[in-house]
């Protein structure tokens, strides 16, 4: 019997530890897709900025056939645009191609209940917003990019690019099939589900996570297969009530453990980012995809400027608070696809995908610098904290592993140290 508690408690122990590598594994393939999706996305929403800038510039000068003209090669040029409308104040007044949307022309935004709300907010918000999908006018389904128009300070009217979302999914997910894993998505206000199977978002041991479209977000559910295939827990359940007594130094030992694997193994417990296990998941993916799409990817090593003097003036609590604030302001500046991590102390580490330049991973070092121009409120107490932070650029060209990229930014982190602190060095 002792024999037989020994082994269940083993396996026990062995799958949970599946079960977090599936959760890790879940988590890293939903980066890949939201990202792929986000490249897509931005590809279409650059068609609005386009036509803004046309109108401003020869809104004097404005004609059916030149705007019709324009219309109609901007929608040549783009993939799953089912059709391009523009609203001169808020009334449909133009629209290309024209066959199979005439419904649409001459109506007034503000008496379609069903959209103006998104409409109304793309114009107080001066920012695109997306909406749906919905059911269109003309009929169908799609989702609509509202774009607002503004003339010298004063609102023109909007342009509305309409998506054929069955098609921009397709395309958007066409390289990223694994059929290790199932995934659906929908939208986090209405809970609409647009792809995939909405069933999955009931079930159990589904990661869930979040991604940010224009004035919205969306909310994904990912399934790793290989949770099936592992045995249920029931008898071991049963078996651990039954016993509790005379295996309890055994279960606090494995609860310990399985803590650890659960939510250690992903966060860091004082600010909830990713810590060194999960950020070393996240660079191991990086850098292979780099390799293999012949991309670069970007490294930044951070720590707190004199943060030790920080704890010796206001004590190792307010230091706590102060890491914490740290790490929020990091988080809400850095994209969603990125990961920010924190080592342990006050260093950080950050992973930004998909920088083709020094210039652009500079462009972001200078932004986090700015951030900390501003004092942090800490426990009703400003504390000016700066910030110095090292860079470096991974070119799939090179043979540099990750352990070497690490070292890099490691180093060009002390050269900021250096050179005099609250600024940021790039390796060479």
């Amino acid at each position: 019997m002792l024999a037989f508690l020994f082994w269940h408690s083993l396996f026990d122990y062995q799958r949970q530890k599946a079960e977090n590598e599936a959760y890790i594994e879940a988590a890293t393939y939903g980066s890949l897709l939201r990202a792929e999706l986000d490249r897509e996305l931005n590809s279409l929403l650059f068609i609005s900025n386009g036509l803004s800038s046309f109108i401003k510039v020869y809104r004097h000068e404005l004609q059916q056939e030149k705007m019709q003209a324009i219309l109609a090669d901007l929608w040549s040029n783009a993939r799953h645009v089912r059709n391009l409308a523009v609203a001169v104040n808020y009334k449909v007044t133009y629209v290309y191609p024209e066959k199979g949307n005439e419904k649409i022309l001459g109506i007034d935004y503000r008496d379609v209940p069903s959209q103006w709300p998104k409409i109304k907010l793309a114009i107080d918000s001066r920012q695109g917003v997306l909406d749906g999908p919905l059911e269109l006018i003309q009929g169908g389904n799609g989702m609509i990019f509202r774009f607002p128009i503004f003339v010298d300070d004063h609102y023109w009217g909007i342009m509305s690019t309409v998506i054929d979302t069955g098609s921009f999914m397709q395309a958007a997910f066409k390289g990223d099939h694994n059929p290790q894993f199932a995934f659906a998505i929908r939208t986090q206000d209405h809970k609409q589900v647009f792809y995939g199977d909405a069933a999955l978002f009931k079930q159990k041991n589904i990661f869930i996570m979040h991604s940010s479209v224009p004035n919205g977000k969306w909310e994904w559910a990912i399934e790793n297969k290989s949770m099936q295939s592992l045995p249920s827990h029931k008898l071991g359940i049963v078996l651990s009530a039954l016993l509790s007594l005379f295996i309890g130094s055994l279960v606090y030992f494995f609860a310990q453990e399985r803590y650890y694997l659960s939510e250690g193994a992903l966060m860091d417990s004082l600010t909830g980012l990713a810590n060194r296990r999960l950020l070393e998941s996240r660079l191991s993916y990086a850098h292979s995809e780099a390799k293999r799409d012949r991309k670069r990817f970007g490294l930044m090593a951070l720590d707190i400027d004199h943060f030790k003097a920080i704890n010796d003036q206001y004590g190792h609590d307010v230091g706590d608070e102060v890491i914490k604030a740290v790490a929020a302001k990091l988080k809400s500046n850095i994209r969603d696809l990125d990961t920010v991590s924190r080592l342990g102390g006050d260093e950080f580490v950050i992973v930004v995908k998909d920088q083709q330049s020094e210039h652009a991973l500079i462009q972001i070092a200078l932004k986090l610098l700015d951030i900390f121009n501003t004092p942090l409120l800490i426990n009703d107490r400003e504390i000016l904290v700066h910030i110095s932070i090292g860079l470096t650029l991974f070119d799939p060209d090179t043979e540099v592993t990750l352990k070497q990229l690490l070292k890099q930014a490691d180093m060009a982190l002390y050269q900021a140290k250096h050179r005099g602190r609250n600024t940021y060095r790039l390796w060479k």
